[in-house]
């Protein structure tokens, strides 16, 4: 998947490994939230990410707090707004 911004997701995707540092991306209660960290472990369709910092504005987020996510192939659950990146493919504004 190429997005209109030519980001190669699928490309991105087979990049994960576990140890590798991402930006995690998630909404929850309806609001958006990012946050840096490691992947933990990695399966077909899933991705935990252990955050390394704590995240702005949370109480819930805090640094050693493990997030589950879709990856790609998670046609249904994935999105821009859910997902994990890795760092240095996401713009700084991003």
């Amino acid at each position: 998947m190429v997005s209109d911004s030519s980001c190669d997701f699928r490309g991105e995707d087979r990049q994960l490994k576990v140890g590798t540092q991402v930006k995690a991306f998630w909404c929850k209660n309806g609001f958006y939230y990012q946050g840096e960290g490691v992947i933990t472990q990695l399966n077909r369709d899933n991705v935990t990410v252990q955050l390394q910092k704590r995240v702005a504005w949370s109480d819930d987020y805090k640094i050693g707090r493990s997030i589950n996510l879709p990856r790609v192939t998670d046609s249904i659950r994935w999105n821009s707004r859910n997902c994990v990146r890795l760092l240095e493919k996401v713009p700084a504004f991003g």
